[in-house]
């Protein structure tokens, strides 16, 4: 918020439908409190939203573009709260897309006739310091991919946003493209398999949660390998087969490097890429306290993000684009089956995506669609 509002550039609404939420930042705001961000550099940027608020009509109304900056499981949500009080021109642009976005906002705004955007991916690794005030940026990517419907649109968006957000974003040629680019679908649910696929559900002491990306070893290392081999496996079939241009799709070592260009002290192996990485430096893997434990302790929190958000909106949606795309996927399939277990979910039945709970996914077979000329449709 303060990098769009610094220096009154642009009025922020904030829109925080959660109970209570919107009450609580106007109390600890007051009249005249800021909320702070500070960089990497050591400087600062503050700023205040114009107005917060748990009501969507004075959020929609009359707005200009709205920023979805919300793990993908709120995106759909929002949009329909929002959807009856938005002008149709206004901008929608979600901060990041992860995959399938496009797919769901359409469906929701089905007579939008403004651009719908994406980021391929968070350009910012950041940390909140205190709630509501102050948010410390641990990285910020070199560079990030941006998707617009229609593509036309697309050139106009980057300008505009990286001026907005001050980074630097390049135009990917379509959604499908950004759907597949979805870094976050291999390194989340490739890690969190690494880490705890074997757990042997004995819990971990207060202070010896296990480092997440400084946590990748050889094994965890050749299973995001084998998923970003499976991913460029689907883009070299959608480009042979539809002719789409799928460029922005890049290996994931290769991703790395462009994302992380002065950041990343050990190149030499995607384990030592990870591990090296001071934009990952000392993040845990996801933990919570053990329940109904007198001894303390913790576990793995395998309903975090790093599942929830990036199965559903993410590899699974590869997993679906590939069975269209007729595209094997062994690892995928394997990361899949274990993560669907962990969440309690059921999305892939006989390795096919049909399962029960598909539908509050992003997967391309929940918009029925069928073939390779419908995924970028």
């Amino acid at each position: 918020m303060p990098i769009l509002n610094a220096g009154g550039q642009h009025v922020v609404t904030v829109f925080t439908p959660a109970p209570g939420e919107a009450e609580r930042w106007r109390f600890l705001l007051g009249s005249n409190g800021m909320v702070e961000l500070r960089m990497t550099d050591g400087s600062s940027l503050v700023g205040r939203p114009a107005i917060i608020t748990d009501d969507p009509h004075e959020a929609g109304t009359d707005a200009e573009g709205v920023l979805l900056a919300l793990p993908a499981f709120a995106h759909e949500l929002v949009l329909q709260m929002l959807a009856p009080f938005l002008p149709r021109s206004a901008l929608i642009i979600a901060l990041p897309a992860r995959s399938g976005f496009e797919w769901m906002a359409r469906s929701v705004l089905a007579d939008h006739e403004g651009t719908v955007a994406g980021l391929q991916t968070l350009p910012w690794a950041c940390r909140i310091d205190e709630w509501g005030r102050r948010v410390e940026v641990l990285g910020v990517k070199a560079q990030v991919d941006l998707a617009a419907s229609p593509p036309q649109a697309t050139q106009a968006t980057v300008e505009q946003m990286a001026e907005m957000l001050r980074v630097p974003l390049s135009p990917a040629p379509n959604f499908l493209a950004l759907s597949l680019a979805n870094t976050g679908q291999i390194i989340h649910p490739g890690i969190m398999y690494g880490l705890f696929h074997a757990w042997d559900g004995q819990p971990f002491a207060e202070d010896e949660a296990p480092l997440f990306y400084g946590g990748v070893n050889k094994e965890t290392a050749a299973v995001l390998q084998a998923l970003s081999d499976e991913v460029q496996q689907v883009r070299a079939r959608l480009e042979r087969k539809a002719g789409f241009d799928l460029s922005s799709v890049l290996p994931l070592m290769d991703w790395l490097q462009r994302a992380y260009p002065d950041q990343i002290a050990d190149t030499g192996s995607l384990q030592s890429s990870f591990n090296s990485n001071r934009a990952y430096a000392g993040l845990r893997a996801p933990v919570r306290p053990v329940s109904g434990s007198d001894q303390g302790g913790s576990e793995p929190w395998f309903s975090a993000r790093y599942l929830s958000e990036d199965v559903p909106f993410g590899l699974l949606v590869t997993k679906g684009i590939a069975e269209i795309a007729g595209t094997p996927t062994p690892t995928v399939d394997r990361v899949l089956l274990w993560a669907q277990e962990r969440l309690g979910k059921e999305y892939l039945v006989d390795g096919l995506v049909a399962g029960r709970d598909v539908v509050e996914s992003r997967a391309p077979q929940r918009f029925g669609i069928q073939d390779i000329d419908a995924l970028d449709r």
